[in-house]
């Protein structure tokens, strides 16, 4: 017996001599290169159908593969983004480059940027309109200016300086009709968007350095010269050596007010966060839920993908064999005890329906009183079966809605100030919500009252199906 023992503790021991990289050791393998891109957040899946989820796959792979090969051969960070956000933009499932939205006039303008993290010199496009590729041309500014962002006309007469190819706007157009539906990204209706668009890539290379590059169509029926997130350092782009490098996608005015990019490096060098903690904070407390998503790569190759839309279009690949893409992330890419710990109650209260309604009720408030009756809007159920009663009329759908407001204010000095008081809410399920409160405008004739509003919680977020606003009685005359 005591002999069986030894032969066997001894072949144990050489077991653990011969073979070093056992499957439990696995984990802390450090990859030498890693890659992570994404293109657009929002709608899940099944919003997409199946015909655009193939398509986003097909594409999230052939950049994910385009990426690795560039890495795997010793390609440079910066090569291989530009490289990568390339062939997104020359698939029309996406909404960047071809696959662009239109503005409210119909027509494409794209937003880039690019940042080295080993210099943090950077570069940015904005309202470009006849670049194939506005990535190339963020890439141009950042080697062949001293400037750090271009936009409208002048970037692009600078594109006709630059070997970047340029093409007839009408490149951006021509598969719209052929394509239909199955491009998600690129449709432009009266509805919501449910699928957020914009195209990124964060890279890790061989050589030890990071670079992130950002690039988008905007948003569809946007306004013509509106500007988001992902030409601004800092909140759509972001990438330092020694930290990350981080892209978004999302609602960009949101990563613009919270410098989400920058945030989360200035978390890892002043609090000493992990990459996953820093996006985690970002993606559950600092934004609301529904805004979108973010990709980033650390300096020791760790890589986060998280979202807080129902769905987005990410991939990821290093050194070690990774290769994956995903429409949908299980519990949003984020940590299954994210809502734990002494967070746990300020997080849930924050993102509790009660508290998601009231922003958007006070911002409707701040809509209003600046004279944006379509922006006051947008928080309707854009659809017709909204119903609106008011005076004892009822009005259905919500261009009717739209333009009941439109007749009764047509001028800011008729819509006064607005604001809601007092709102009280009942829950009617897990996905509705009744909401009754009071109504003043402030004017010559100031009026007042009561309203009550049903909220139904679509994947794009809360949206108002029913409203019904009463009046109070006139004083009697004196």
């Amino acid at each position: 017996m005591k002999s069986r023992a030894t032969i066997l503790a001894t072949a144990v021991a050489f077991a653990f001599i011969a073979l070093p990289s056992t499957q439990g050791e696995e984990p802390t393998m450090k990859p030498t290169w890693a890659i992570v891109i994404h293109g657009g957040a929002g709608s899940s899946p099944a919003q997409l159908g199946d015909a655009s989820s193939k398509r986003r796959t097909e594409g999230l792979q052939h950049a994910l593969q385009t990426g690795r090969d560039l890495l795997a051969d010793g390609g440079s960070a910066m090569d291989t983004v530009e490289a990568v956000i390339r062939t997104m933009e020359d698939n029309s499932i996406f909404n960047a480059g071809r696959g662009s939205v239109l503005t409210e006039d119909g027509r494409v303008e794209m937003d880039a940027s690019v940042m080295d993290g080993e210099t943090l010199r950077c570069g940015a496009v904005a309202g470009v309109t006849k670049v194939k590729n506005a990535i190339s041309l963020a890439r141009r500014v950042m080697t062949n200016t001293k400037h750090v962002l271009l936009v409208g006309p002048g970037a692009d007469e600078f594109a006709e300086t630059q070997q970047v190819p340029l093409v007839d706007p009408a490149y951006f157009l021509s598969q719209r009709e052929e394509e239909g539906a199955a491009n998600i990204a690129s449709a432009t209706h009266d509805e919501d968007e449910s699928h957020f668009g914009t195209v990124g890539c964060v890279v890790l290379d061989s050589h030890g350095n990071l670079a992130a590059g950002t690039s988008t169509g905007g948003t569809a029926n946007k306004l013509p010269g509106r500007v988001g997130d992902s030409p601004i350092i800092g909140a759509g782009t972001y990438a330092a050596n020694g930290l990350c490098a981080v892209s978004g996608t999302g609602v960009g005015e949101e990563y613009i007010r919270n410098s989400v990019a920058y945030d989360i490096a200035a978390q890892m060098r002043y609090a000493g966060k992990s990459l996953e903690s820093s996006v985690t904070e970002i993606m559950l407390n600092r934004l609301q839920p529904g805004i979108g998503g973010l990709i980033a790569v650390s300096q020791a190759g760790e890589i986060v993908m998280q979202h807080n839309t129902p769905g987005m279009s990410c991939a990821a690949a290093d050194s070690t064999g990774r290769f994956e893409t995903h429409l949908i992330l299980d519990n949003g890419g984020a940590p299954a005890n994210a809502q734990t710990g002494s967070n746990e109650s300020v997080s849930s209260e924050a993102n509790s329906p009660e508290s998601i309604i009231t922003a958007l009720i006070q911002q409707q408030a701040s809509d209003w009183n600046a004279g944006d009756i379509d922006a006051f809007m947008n928080v309707y159920w854009k659809s017709d079966q909204l119903t609106f009663s008011s005076g004892g009329d009822v009005t259905r759908g919500f261009d009717a809605t739209l333009q009941r407001y439109q007749q009764r204010y047509p001028t800011p000095e008729d819509m006064g100030k607005l604001t809601f008081t007092d709102l009280e809410f009942l829950p009617l399920g897990d996905s509705s919500m009744q909401v009754l409160g009071i109504w003043k405008l402030e004017r010559d004739k100031p009026i007042d009252g009561r309203f009550t509003l049903v909220f139904q919680r679509f994947p794009e977020g809360w949206r108002i199906v029913h409203d019904h606003t009463s009046k109070s009685p006139d004083e009697p005359n004196q």
